[in-house]
């Protein structure tokens, strides 16, 4: 049964980051692109969320490692297609830089026409972030663990509801993926936000969800809500008796948030491998990793070819998804 020290334990794991390739020093190396001006980090959600908690952390940093202010801007609306079109549009000199979550590469795909093509118009730079997801069902949910849970959707066609945070978010996503890999007759029921969301869960209104495990750890940790499984390819390390529901039921099933650093497609190399740089130095230093931690995320740090290999993987995926599910953005 998990516990809170469990769950708080869970939210405090982040792995290690692995160490930067050294360059070689046989021939002087050209000079490192430095900004001429400010560099602003616009976040497309609003302030005091865990996408904006992270990127205050890290502009530090980045300021210190580039001489330069580093200014994070709050650019909301549209399901962060605001502030994701903005930087798209921006001149990709390496001052401006999008903090890009997964809702900035899955609202366009539910928009016609969409504001931006997000794997056309941005380069990657690194993957900086995930958020693990987990299955939560109400109290009474006549299952305890996942295989009974699937078991019971699978025999009671229709019966069944998933709760999001709305129309097109991850935790909706989520739902709709288990959908398309079990064929499952569920229905989703959207809420304006996780927390809701909760709370009618909580209260038995609606029977589970797949959302991230911030919102729930509280209500997972007092035991409002049962946890059965988590979204994520591996089990957590802290919390071992929560399987994976890839594992468990549906093979190759994986669905969590993440957190990026991009930039406008057309931004030279030098600039875009001193800024990868900068994030990945970043996300190392200890007061960063302590309070990402707190925040539910797990620390990543990639080059940018395994960032853009994620995009193209979740484009791929949430496309079909979405297109499968006739999915469109209702603001």
């Amino acid at each position: 049964m998990t516990n809170r020290r469990q769950i708080l334990a869970a939210l405090a794991a982040t792995p290690a980051l692995a160490a930067p390739a050294l360059a070689p020093s046989a021939q002087a190396q050209p000079a490192r692109w430095t900004p001429s001006r400010s560099v602003r980090l616009i976040v497309p959600f609003p302030a005091g969320g865990s996408p904006d908690v992270l990127t205050r952390l890290m502009s530090a940093h980045a300021q210190a490692a580039l001489g330069q202010n580093v200014v994070v801007e709050n650019r909301t609306g549209a399901g962060a297609t605001v502030g994701s079109n903005l930087v798209a549009r921006e001149a990709p000199d390496g001052h401006t830089i999008l903090v890009a979550v997964i809702s900035s590469l899955t609202a366009p795909l539910m928009m016609s026409p969409p504001p931006y093509d997000p794997v056309r118009d941005f380069r990657a730079l690194s993957m900086l972030a995930i958020t693990p997801t987990v299955l939560v069902t109400r109290p009474d949910f006549p299952a305890r663990t996942v295989q009974e849970w699937h078991e019971v959707i699978q025999r009671n066609p229709g019966r069944f509801t998933f709760a999001s945070g709305g129309v097109g978010n991850p935790a909706h996503l989520a739902g709709e993926l288990y959908r398309s890999m079990t064929g499952a007759n569920i229905t989703h029921v959207p809420f304006r936000g996780s927390a809701p969301a909760l709370v009618e869960l909580r209260a038995g209104r609606v029977d589970f969800s797949i959302l991230d495990l911030p919102s729930a750890a509280a209500m997972i940790a007092d035991r409002s809500v049962p946890a059965l499984a988590v979204g994520t390819a591996e089990r957590l390390p802290t919390l071992p008796d929560l399987p994976t529901i890839a594992e468990s039921v549906v093979p190759g099933f994986e669905a969590y948030s993440w957190v990026m650093w991009w930039v406008p497609a057309a931004t030279p190399d030098a600039v875009a491998q001193r800024l990868t740089e900068v994030a990945n130095e970043a996300l190392r230093q200890p007061d960063v990793q302590a309070r990402a931690a707190q925040a539910g995320f797990l620390l990543r740090g990639t080059d940018q070819a395994a960032a853009r290999a994620h995009v193209t993987s979740e484009h791929a995926k949430w496309g079909r998804i979405i297109r499968e599910r006739n999915i469109t953005f209702d603001g």
